[in-house]
């Protein structure tokens, strides 16, 4: 039986989009796929490592879902290093702010979109896309955190842009986008997105390098805006 190629690709950022002085200085977005598969088994092993943790606390403590920003140190070493073992290929974006143009940063969504979807759309296309087949696809999921009319815009830009990168690299080319707004509680993946957000925001925006040390060899493809040459993978 041939397997169509797919991928589905899962995304999740730290840091806000603000430029007030008060506004994070890095904004970093996280983004795991896997190639021609479901991640079943990836969704299995999150689900395994939550019990395992809750089962070592008491009632108060349990947490829901895997959250950089609300877990303890441990928890993120130990859920972090669970990522590093898994099958999934790992891509990153980060920007420095203060090298954003400022066009873009009185267009928050729009600026939200290309960094979202141009840096991934791009990755994917370019290296796992295969022009010798028939039909490729790819099911795009973030986390849930736009508005409806935000979400129209995103869908339309990420559809747009797949056809724009896919004629770059073959006119005659077939592909499918399906794209998701999920909740991170109910798909797992996007809990393995949030915790590679998070460690590489940690690591530029407080100088704490300790969590993305752990994952830094399963990071494989990358994209930085800076200026000042400090966004170092």
């Amino acid at each position: 039986m041939n397997i169509l190629p797919s991928v589905s690709v899962y995304v999740d950022e730290s840091g806000d989009l603000g430029f007030k002085s008060t506004s994070s200085k890095f904004f970093s977005i996280g983004y795991v796929f896997t190639i021609n598969r479901h991640p079943f088994l990836e969704k299995k092993i999150v689900e395994r490592t939550l019990k395992r943790i809750n089962s070592k606390k008491n009632q108060k403590q349990k947490i829901p879902e895997f959250k950089f920003s609300n877990d303890s140190e441990k928890t993120r070493k130990k859920f972090l290093n669970v990522i590093k073992k898994m099958d999934i290929v790992v891509g990153a974006v980060c920007i420095r702010k203060d090298s954003v143009r400022a066009d873009l940063k009185d267009d928050p969504d729009f600026l939200y979109r290309y960094l979202v979807v141009d840096s991934i759309i791009t990755v994917l296309v370019q290296n796992y896309f295969q022009i010798q087949d028939h039909y490729n696809s790819v099911k795009f999921v973030i986390d849930r955190r736009l508005s409806k009319l935000s979400i129209i815009a995103f869908n339309k830009y990420c559809e747009d842009k797949t056809s724009f990168r896919t004629w770059e690299v073959s006119i005659h080319m077939d592909y499918h986008v399906t794209i998701a707004h999920e909740n991170s509680q109910a798909v797992k993946m996007l809990q393995i997105a949030d915790y590679i957000a998070g460690a590489i925001q940690q690591k530029f925006e407080r100088g704490i390098s300790i969590y993305y040390e752990i994952i830094s060899d399963k990071i494989k493809h990358t994209r930085e805006w800076d200026n000042n040459n400090e966004i170092n993978w």
